[in-house]
């Protein structure tokens, strides 16, 4: 049995952020009615090297999986194992640094369609890197925006001015607070693990989507931003109880009551909203989840099938399409 490799390349061919998201609302549907579990993110270290493994088994589309990668002098390296689960056989191996990219920006876009208020006009960017600029890219083609503001020192003038032409918006590259004036969603993607901005500065009904920490002490929201929170979404309370430096750290000062904290799974069964008004201010945590990855490798290993000559035979546990 030879069992399919998908590299980044092919990651890219074969999906997008728009589908990736289709699949996560899926994805979280599921979960949201059992249909769906998720194994939590179990980390190892030794010698500088760390291993970290994350899965889901999604039951209704007949796929599991594992997600594995190592962190290496603060690089990362990842590879996803899909099990068919009608056969209970391997399905692929995907190289899985374009997958994470394509999960974590189709994540923020299924939340930025249902949470960001209809009238909003301007994005605030923390972090122009790999993900950084996923994440705008990914914004832009979901919404119509007069102004994107980056704040990175290290960010590139050209690509600002490649993502103003593109889009046909104004990008501008200043501080935090410049930033932070009127910005109706507010994106963070960065490694620091200090609060990146004063959370006074937030213009009221803001979403504010934070992605770029999944350890417990360290943190890019302040307490004040915590604090004006009408909630905090997170992807999964298990695993972003105790991941989310945002909520470890916001609980333990007291800036942030778990009341306010509502996961995904609860939203999609009905048992809180979005948001209920347009003036309240709110925060989605991400961590990443193994659900995700699986989902969307799932969705790449479907493509790869449609592609498929005629009577070419393929694995019987992946017949189910997005419904």
């Amino acid at each position: 049995m030879t069992i399919p490799f998908f590299s980044d390349a092919r990651i890219d061919a074969l999906v997008d952020v728009p589908s990736c998201a289709v699949a996560l609302d899926a994805a979280f549907t599921d979960l949201s009615a059992g249909n769906a579990t998720i194994q939590a993110r179990q980390r190892v270290d030794c010698g500088g090297v760390k291993l970290s493994t994350m899965g889901a088994v999604w039951a209704s589309r007949q796929i599991a999986g594992v997600k594995a990668y190592t962190t290496v002098a603060g690089n990362f390296s990842f590879v996803v194992t899909l099990f068919d689960t009608a056969t209970n056989r391997p399905a692929a191996v995907l190289e899985a640094q374009s997958l994470t990219r394509l999960r974590t920006a189709a994540l923020t876009r299924l939340v930025t369609q249902r949470a960001l208020r209809s009238h909003a006009r301007k994005l605030a960017l923390f972090g122009a890197g790999q993900q950084g600029r996923a994440q705008v890219q990914a914004l832009c083609a979901l919404r119509t925006f007069d102004e994107v503001a980056v704040v990175d020192p290290q960010a590139d003038p050209a690509w600002a001015r490649r993502l103003a032409t593109q889009h046909s918006c104004e990008v501008t590259l200043c501080d935090a607070p410049a930033a932070l004036s009127g910005a109706d969603l507010v994106v963070t993607a960065t490694r620091s693990k200090q609060p990146l901005f004063d959370g006074s500065l937030l213009k009221r009904g803001a979403l504010v989507i934070a992605m770029g920490a999944s350890l417990p002490d360290g943190r890019e929201l302040d307490d004040t931003t915590l604090r004006r929170a009408a909630r905090v979404l997170v992807e999964w309370n298990p695993q972003s109880l105790v991941e989310a430096g945002e909520a470890v750290l916001g609980i333990a000062s007291g800036a942030l009551d778990q009341d306010r904290i509502v996961d995904l799974p609860m939203i999609y069964a009905g048992a809180s909203p979005w948001r209920t008004t347009d003036d309240e201010i709110i925060v989605f945590k991400s961590v990443g989840i193994g659900l995700a990855d699986v989902a969307c490798g799932w969705l790449a290993l479907q493509a790869s099938h449609r592609e498929m000559p005629s009577g070419a035979s393929g694995s019987t546990g992946m017949e189910a399409a997005l419904s």
